[in-house]
């Protein structure tokens, strides 16, 4: 089962009426998440709590990741050229604290 999906980014960003552009984005949006996350835990197994917790989490990191493309948040500089710049962030900034109880040896 999935930690989030394009469908409840969406629906948690308030997008009613979805465009073909906003599904794709936020389905890699979710595609990305869910990636990270099979990355990170590794095949640990989380309690029902654990899942309750990472489901929140994962629906956060989706919700950010998806509103990035238009966020004009972010460190920004001015460049030589006047150019600005903004540098990411992890993708995974809200699961940290709940993949750190289940990934790091001795913590849990």
């Amino acid at each position: 089962m999935p930690y989030v999906t394009a469908a409840g980014i969406l629906a948690q960003a308030g997008v009613t009426a979805p465009t073909a552009a906003d599904t794709a984005w936020a389905t890699t949006c979710a595609a990305a998440i869910e990636g990270a996350l099979t990355t990170m835990l590794n095949g640990a197994t989380l309690t029902a709590s654990g899942t309750a917790e990472l489901n929140r989490a994962a629906l956060m990191d989706g919700v950010g990741a998806y509103v990035d493309r238009d966020a004009p948040h972010g460190i920004l500089s001015l460049g030589p050229d006047g150019d600005s710049v903004r540098l990411g962030a992890d993708v995974l900034r809200a699961s940290w604290p709940v993949l750190r109880r289940y990934t790091i040896p001795g913590i849990g």
